[in-house]
């Protein structure tokens, strides 16, 4: 069943990183895996859904300018269709190419039929795979390197050969301000960083409160 609402917890473009080239990322909310380490726990919880027609109309000029959207979360298949409503909202302006992270295995997805598959067929890349803090980070694109990179559509062919590259170095990473005290950290750090950061995160709130 479509819907016009979705999850979400914003977005921010152009980001590297997060799939080929320059791209915009939309967070959806909402996960039960709560993966030890992750990067986003602020995404598990399940917040307001907001109406998909005045995020699509501030996304399209956002994506005009970047290689394709990267969703991520959260996880994005909880919401399966009203992501299909926002690709196809999107795409009756422009043709962007669209990647997404989950936790669920691709066989997984598929089995499962309904809006998932739905989705799939809606996609260019999927990254799949629950991330796994004890595994290294060292492959292109991916959270830990159990994850896959799966080249879903004809166009996205072209990434075979970039997507098993390493990870470069240094890493494209970003901060976003997300209000006066918190940030978000975009890409995808080395084992140890999230922890620094979420460190020099907190003693800057502690001296903001002073």
């Amino acid at each position: 069943m479509r819907t016009s609402l979705l999850d979400y917890a914003g977005y921010a473009c152009p980001v590297e990183g997060l799939g080929p080239g320059r791209r915009g990322i939309l967070w959806v909310r909402g996960c039960g895996r709560r993966c030890p380490g992750c990067i986003a726990p602020e995404m598990w919880e399940p917040g307001e859904a907001l109406p998909i027609e005045p995020l699509a109309r501030e996304l399209l000029p956002q994506l005009a300018g970047v290689d394709g959207l990267t969703i991520s979360g959260g996880e994005p298949f909880n919401q399966a269709a009203a992501l299909c409503a926002l690709i196809d909202r999107l795409r009756e302006d422009v043709d962007v190419e669209v990647l997404v992270y989950t936790g669920f295995l691709l066989e997984e997805l598929r089995a499962g039929g309904g809006d998932a598959a739905a989705l799939l067929d809606r996609l260019d890349l999927l990254i799949d795979g629950p991330f796994m803090e004890s595994a290294p980070n060292t492959r292109r694109w991916r959270g830990s390197d159990n994850q896959r990179v799966h080249l879903l559509s004809p166009r996205a062919g072209r990434y075979a050969a970039e997507a098993a590259l390493p990870m470069p170095e240094p890493r494209p990473l970003q901060v976003q301000m997300v209000t006066p005290v918190s940030f978000r950290v975009i890409g995808i750090p080395r084992r140890g960083d999230v922890a620094a950061y979420r460190q020099a995160m907190a003693a800057l709130r502690e001296k903001v409160q002073e």
